[in-house]
């Protein structure tokens, strides 16, 4: 044992000596950071340079020192105020995350969480201080304690739930981990929860109960559904864990059975309102499930047993076989919506399987197809009335291809009538002396094909095609029997005990087959009415020819009658006498042509050209172009022109027009002439003789017939300047002045009306004194035509 420490002292005395002695040879500071370099290159030596880049420092240094200060800091410290602590350290942040990085992965004890170094003992110490918390409260919550000590909330569970009964005396709620309970607290709400709800006797809704009392929402419904299933609570919880959940005890759902049981039982129905009143939140769920063995028709609002189904088939029933009406509403209960009421109709109506015949008018009544049948006759004497007087007042008849076979046999296209308001053209025949008849035995003949062309044919049974496709019921109807409101008030008259509601619905119903029961009988009277005055009617082919002559050989005449005077002037005279004369030869061919289109009219002088044009419309291609180019010539200047398209016209259509003679006409100017001489002896207007004697006296110096309107008075009687004497033109002259003051006076007369009285004395002061120098030379006037002297200067 000496000898051991005699050891010891000799080796302290040596190394005591070492550090004394003077060493021969030293390295420079830059030797050893060339060497410290070298060997940190070459990864022999591990070490980290501090902050001023004069010591070196060893990663275990930097362990140790962060251990220690984790230690100091009782458990838990940040990384980021390590640089602050560790100041004799002095490295880097890097670093020493690095080295942090390294003990988590080495030690289990010591976790990194947000930057945060954590050991197992200040867990322990978290833990010990959250208990007392929750011994203190009976409650605490993963959220408050997230803030107390900024902490993730996953992280503190984990860390919680592994000290749950060793550390922390409580439980984790199940439901919602984010509170822990004492059991104390847990027992102490389990006493209220079910003496709270032990007490109640009607549905409360749970939310209010958790607002009122201050219970915790996920602890409550865990606590209340377990004390449900054992039995101890008596009631349910209807809407689950939602905030319209609600508590309905027992002794309520059975009081709310039976009054529902009772209700339906006296009443045979059920209102879902009713249902919601007494707390039932969904009353179709709940009727279906309580009567699932029942027959019932749920509604919109309601249901209704098989009762009040039956008893409302019943009287559907009688009322429809007695062919009557029946209002569904007055047999159910007035709490019934109209909207329920037809559904609960239309269940009916189709467990009874009948036709569509019978209808359900305003959603609740029901009338029998007798009924509308019925309503439908009232009407019957009505149509034919207006069917009789509307064949009297409309000029244009529609006869369908079935009507004229009954009528007459023959088989003809189909069309349907196009009636249009008349327009009737004013004809200006004073003075005009147009004869239609007079052609006598001379009289032209016509001769008209037997055989149709076949263009026609085709063309027909087109049209025949297209109105079967088409049909009647498509076109706007042609006779409009009554509005609706005028059917209203017949069947107010005739059904007092209707209701309003009923008669305007029935109304609406029967305008449409009133309508098209009315468009047959009118068919029906207009077919008779043809059947018994077609030979009146109709003009038979001799008449057709003679009248067809008589317009034709007019025309020529007046258009040679025309050439007399001047451009301008004859343009007029041609445009009148295409708006009249012309118009009539053209009419004459339309109503001939429309007679194979079942288009006939009283008077062919009242075709219009609208009614041309529709009639244009029935014709075949090869007779609607000449005629198209005929009816286009109306709207011309020249005569000649329109006689151009009117003999391609006539061709086309089959009528030979054979040249007139001088024989005829010579009889058709003596029969004119008769015709204005005979007017002019029985009128008295002025202006009407001024017309008339112009006229005649044109005819007397040219020997041509004349068709004038009375503003072109003036130009004929220029034109009889030189044709007749000079004391006759001076007379016609003079007249003509009178006349034109005459017309004036009354012009103004007829604007001013009753003016100063002084210039009214004044003026038919005037208009007397024109009058009487007009009667006497009146009768000097009519003496140029009646008893003509040697009239023309140049008649031989």
């Amino acid at each position: 044992m000496a000898a051991a420490w005699e050891e010891i002292r000799r080796l302290a005395a040596d190394f005591q000596r070492a550090q004394f002695a003077e060493v021969a040879h030293r390295l420079s500071e830059r030797n050893c950071i060339e060497i410290v370099t070298k060997l940190i290159t070459e990864k022999q030596l591990e070490v980290v340079h501090t902050l001023d880049g004069k010591e070196y420092v060893t990663p275990a240094q930097i362990s140790r020192e962060i251990r220690d200060e984790l230690h100091v800091c009782g458990g838990k410290c940040g990384i980021c105020v390590l640089p602050l602590d560790l100041e004799v350290i002095n490295v880097d942040l890097l670093h020493i995350e690095n080295r942090a990085n390294d003990i988590v992965k080495s030690e289990k004890t010591i976790q990194l969480v947000l930057g945060q170094l954590i050991n197992e003992s200040y867990l322990d110490q978290l833990a010990e201080e959250i208990n007392d918390k929750l011994q203190e409260t009976g409650q605490v919550t993963i959220s408050e304690l997230c803030k107390a000590y900024d902490l993730p909330g996953d992280f503190l569970i984990q860390a919680l739930s592994r000290r749950l009964g060793r550390i922390i005396h409580g439980q984790l709620d199940q439901e919602n981990r984010g509170v822990i309970f004492t059991e104390a607290f847990v027992s102490r709400h389990r006493a209220r929860i079910r003496g709270l709800f032990t007490a109640i006797t009607r549905p409360t809704p749970v939310s209010n109960l958790i607002t009122r009392y201050g219970f915790q929402e996920h602890l409550l419904y865990s606590v209340l559904e377990e004390l449900v299933n054992t039995g101890r609570l008596k009631g349910t919880v209807v809407g689950g864990r939602q905030d319209k959940a609600v508590f309905v005890p027992d002794i309520y759902a059975r009081t709310q059975s039976n009054w529902v049981d009772s209700f339906f039982k006296q009443n045979g129905y059920l209102e879902f309102d009713a249902l919601y009143r007494l707390g039932i939140p969904d009353p179709a769920g709940y009727i279906k499930k309580r009567y699932k063995s029942t027959q019932l028709l749920f509604l919109r609002a309601a249901c209704v047993g098989q009762e009040i189904v039956d008893q409302v088939e019943a009287s559907v029933e009688e009322a429809i076989s007695s062919g009557n009406w029946i209002d569904v509403a007055t047999l159910l209960p007035s709490s019934l919506s109209v909207e329920d009421v037809g559904i609960l109709l239309q269940q009916v109506m189709r467990s009874l399987n009948k036709n569509s015949s019978d209808l359900v008018f305003t959603d609740t009544i029901v009338v029998s197809e007798k009924f509308l049948s019925s309503c439908a006759d009232l009407f019957s004497d009505m149509m034919q009335q207006k069917a009789e007087k509307e064949m009297k007042n409309n000029p244009v008849n529609i006869i369908t291809e079935e009507d004229l076979k009954q009528a007459s046999g023959l088989e003809n296209s189909y069309a349907n009538k196009k009636d249009k308001k008349d327009e009737r053209r004013k004809k200006a025949t004073e003075g005009s002396g147009s004869v239609r008849g007079g052609g006598g035995g001379n009289a032209r003949e016509i001769k008209i094909k037997k055989t149709k062309k076949k263009g026609r044919k085709d063309a027909d049974s087109d049209e025949e095609s297209q109105a079967t496709s088409t049909g009647l019921s498509n076109k706007q109807p042609e006779f409009p029997f009554m509005s609706q409101e005028e059917i209203q008030d017949v069947l107010k008259t005739r059904m007092q005990d209707c209701p309003e509601e009923l008669i305007t619905e029935l109304a609406e119903h029967l305008i449409r087959p009133l309508t098209k029961t009315y468009q047959e009988v009118v068919r029906s009277v207009f077919t008779s009415s043809t059947s018994s005055s077609g030979a009146s009617r109709r003009q038979t082919m001799k008449d057709l020819q003679e009248e067809f002559s008589n317009l034709y050989n007019n025309v020529r005449l007046f258009e040679k009658g025309t050439k007399h005077f001047t451009d301008e002037t004859q343009t007029n005279l041609a445009k009148h006498l295409l708006k009249t004369a012309c118009t009539d030869i053209t009419n004459l061919i339309f109503n001939f042509l429309a007679s194979d289109s079942m288009m006939t009219t009283e008077n062919y002088s009242t075709i219009t050209s609208e009614v041309r044009t529709k009639i244009l419309g029935k014709l075949p291609e090869d007779t609607k172009g000449p005629l198209t180019k005929l009816h286009t010539s109306l709207n011309g200047k020249s005569v000649e022109d329109f006689l151009s398209c009117l003999d391609s016209a006539v061709d086309i259509c089959g009528i030979m027009v054979k040249k007139g003679d001088k024989k005829k006409e010579r009889q058709v100017l003596f029969q004119h002439r008769q015709a204005l001489i005979e007017q002019l002896k029985v009128t008295e207007d002025p202006a009407l003789i001024l017309h008339l004697t112009s006229v005649l006296l044109f005819q007397f110096s040219t020997h041509c017939m004349l068709h004038a309107p009375g503003r072109s008075v003036p130009q004929i009687i220029n034109f009889l300047s030189g044709k007749i004497p000079e004391d006759q033109h001076s007379l016609l002259v003079k007249y003509q002045g009178l006349v034109v003051k005459q017309l004036i006076s009354q012009t103004r007369k007829t604007e001013h009306g009753d003016g100063d009285t002084t210039d009214n004395l004044e003026e038919e002061e005037g208009a007397d004194t024109i009058r009487k120098e007009l009667q006497e030379i009146t009768t000097a006037i009519k003496d140029l035509v009646l008893r003509p002297r040697k009239s023309s200067v140049t008649e031989e």
